[in-house]
């Protein structure tokens, strides 16, 4: 006593009774649902629709025998306050349903969407034809009887479940084309939209949309910062804080400068200009291996380092000049290089030597500069500053001072047991 459909579309009919529809209310006094053909509510309090309709996609019409495609089976069922459509769910399982001659591999359920008072749940099978005698033959996959009942409740009473109710989906034919190759073990044809397609691209809308969000915050913070640095600086309440020179950079710089000179020194031989550039950069660098402190000048963009200076350009968002110097001597680098707290008392010792070399070479008499030792202390200096990089970093010096701190209380308490 219930009729037969295909995608929502009539397709026969067994009984003489019409469709089952639900007829959803727009209005607060119409009826829920046609009890008979009879029975028409008004136009305006209500409008009828299918209890139950169900759709079939295929990934492609024509395939071949062995090769895999999918099948999409998407239902819609009507559930309102005062009735609903329930549905035997077997026939539908990937175990249970029955596709002869075709052969379901595996399948799976998508989460349930819900729109206003209909529900749509979904199948996905993956299928291939088991039989190798249709080879340029239409093959169809066969019709699925589906089983549902209707409950409905009228006001406080208990809810009513119906008769039960069948809804067919037609056959679907299949195009049988030939064999498929042995190296093909996948569908060939762009698979339709799932549920799991929809929702998978609502993940990542949604990820996009608040990495978005994150990201405009952080534009909001940066605008209302430089807002008001520029606020308190029109005002003159806030003196201007330059912010110093790193030490690794320092030591890039320096290790620049000595590199240079190499270069040049290896195609022009040394000379008093040499060494004088050369001297900078090696008392620069003991500073910072001694103690970190280096001299630091803010420079306009053409103001030329003079006799004793490094020129230094820092900065990411604004490049800015500064001149740095030091006026270190070989003396306390090597009186360093001796205690036994230092952690690195080689580089100590070879830019104590280097300073005192070049110092010499520098100040004292040209007519014999020692060009063999001076090569062989730049090129020592320039490998130590290559550790003295990494070794300037904040975290890396802490963990010296810790070191050396230690050394010296284990000190004093050997000499205390005594």
């Amino acid at each position: 006593m219930a009729r037969t459909v295909s995608g929502g579309r009539r397709w026969g009919w067994r009984g003489r009774v019409g469709a089952p529809v639900i007829l959803l209310a727009l209005g607060i006094s119409a009826p829920a649902w046609a009890q008979t053909e009879d029975a028409a509510p008004t136009a305006e309090a209500s409008t009828a629709v299918d209890a139950l309709q169900c759709w079939r996609r295929l990934g492609q019409n024509a395939v071949r025998v062995g090769e895999r495609f999918t099948m999409t089976v998407t239902c819609s069922t009507v559930e309102t306050d005062r009735a609903r459509t329930i549905l035997d769910p077997v026939v539908l399982e990937p175990a249970s349903i029955d596709v002869t001659p075709f052969e379901v591999l595996d399948g799976e359920r998508f989460e349930e969407v819900r729109t206003g008072p209909f529900r749509f749940f979904q199948y996905r099978y993956t299928v291939r034809l088991i039989t190798e005698t249709s080879f340029g033959e239409d093959v169809e996959l066969p019709a699925l009887e589906l089983t549902y009942r209707i409950e409905r409740r009228l006001g406080n009473d208990p809810a009513l479940v119906g008769r039960e109710l069948t809804y067919i989906l037609p056959p679907e034919p299949i195009r049988i084309v030939s064999l498929v190759p042995n190296a093909v073990v996948d569908i060939r044809d762009l698979p339709p939209a799932t549920f799991g397609d929809v929702q998978a691209r609502v993940f990542r809308a949604n990820a996009l949309t608040l990495g978005a969000a994150l990201l405009g915050v952080v534009a909001v913070g940066v605008l209302l910062l430089g807002a008001a640095r520029t606020a308190r600086a029109r005002r003159g309440d806030a003196p201007s804080v330059e912010k110093p020179v790193s030490l690794p950079r320092i030591v890039a710089a320096a290790l620049g400068e000595l590199t240079g000179v190499q270069q040049t020194t290896a195609a022009q031989g040394w000379s008093v200009d040499a060494v004088a550039r050369a001297l900078p950069a090696l008392r620069v660098a003991g500073s910072v291996a001694l103690t970190g402190d280096v001299v630091q000048t803010k420079a306009g963009a053409d103001t030329q380092a003079r006799d004793g200076q490094l020129r230094v350009r820092h900065g990411l968002l604004g490049t800015k000049t500064v001149v740095i110097s030091s006026g270190l001597t070989a003396a306390p680098l090597t009186a360093t290089a001796n205690a036994p707290t230092v952690g690195d008392a080689q580089l100590m010792a070879d830019l104590g030597q280097a300073v005192a070399l070049f110092t010499r070479a520098r100040y004292g008499r040209h007519d014999e500069m020692p060009t063999a030792e001076l090569t062989g202390a730049l090129d020592t200096a320039v490998a130590g500053l290559k550790r003295l990089r990494w070794q300037s970093a904040a975290p890396v010096r802490a963990l010296a001072r810790l070191r050396a701190a230690a050394i010296s209380s284990w000190s004093l308490v050997r000499l205390g047991g005594r």
